[in-house]
């Protein structure tokens, strides 16, 4: 939304698909990673905890499918030139691009996350399923899709949100155990923490280097400068992480509950930059980087 004000001709419509898209991508991003925590931590939680989860995971792909088709339904108004909200000819078209592709892709990934919120024993598989498919749909339309090597960028994107969903749909139950006092729990996810660290950066870094692959185009365009703020944010995530496995988890266990408060309003602060990182990314999508010569035809 600010970089689109501050464009010559700002459209309010423009703006608030930015503000959609964050929506979109905290939401089912955070339902991906509720799902992968369930699949991975379910058999350390007990029946309050397992029940927690699955209410915040059916919450998160329920409004991830309602902001979805919101979007969507946005994205159709300003195509048929914000005139009519059923115009067939553009729907038609809208639905069999890459547009149409990534929705329902989405969609097909929130539902089978859904269903995963039930105890069903293929629960994980659903989980698993529905999380890569929700991801992917991140790189069946996008930047990713415009340039080259078409390819290996879909593939770092989507392996770059798959990671960030994890960790960010990790930190509503992570407050909860912290609350809890689950030490153990909290201790077990931080070490699958420092990997997640290494996949999102070095995923992340290549693909902004194959899309911006001179520094010197970072200040010539605004995606170079909301590259530069997303960037920012995630550094500060990182060492907001890296102070609760190495200060804050250690004490939970002889702390009290003084111990178990602090840890959770940290984490809560972790989960607010996490909403700024995806507002800086919903920023830099709707705007191109500059062309340098490899884009592709659609």
């Amino acid at each position: 939304m600010i970089l689109e004000f501050l464009q010559p001709d700002p459209s309010l419509l423009d703006g608030m698909t930015v503000l959609l898209r964050a929506g979109q991508y905290a939401t089912s991003l955070g339902a991906a990673g509720i799902g992968l925590f369930l699949a991975c931590f379910g058999h350390r939680l007990d029946a309050p905890g397992l029940a927690h989860l699955r209410r915040w995971l059916l919450g998160a792909a329920l409004a991830g499918i309602a902001v979805s088709l919101l979007g969507l339904l946005l994205r159709g108004f300003i195509l048929s030139g914000n005139e009519a909200w059923f115009d067939g000819a553009v729907w038609r078209a809208m639905m069999v691009s890459r547009i149409g592709d990534a929705f329902w892709l989405r969609s097909a990934g929130l539902a089978l996350l859904a269903l995963a919120a039930l105890p069903w024993p293929v629960a994980p598989a659903l989980t698993a399923m529905g999380a890569l498919m929700a991801t992917a749909s991140y790189a069946a339309m996008g930047h990713s899709t415009l340039y080259r090597p078409r390819q290996e960028l879909s593939a770092l994107v989507t392996l770059h949100l798959l990671t960030v969903g994890f960790w960010i749909g990790s930190l509503p139950l992570l407050m909860r155990a912290a609350r809890q006092g689950e030490a153990a729990l909290i201790a077990a996810w931080s070490r699958a923490a420092l990997a997640m660290v290494a996949v999102v950066v070095l995923a992340g870094g290549i693909a902004a280097i194959l899309l911006v692959p001179r520094w010197s185009l970072l200040f010539a365009a605004w995606y170079g400068w909301g590259l530069i703020a997303k960037l920012l944010l995630v550094f500060g995530l990182i060492a907001l992480a890296a102070w609760h496995r190495l200060r804050l988890t250690p004490a939970l266990g002889s702390g009290g509950e003084a111990a178990r408060q602090r840890l959770a309003r940290s984490i809560q602060g972790e989960a607010v930059l996490a909403l700024l990182i995806f507002w800086a990314a919903a920023e830099m999508v709707s705007v191109h980087p500059l062309d340098a010569g490899h884009r592709i035809a659609p």
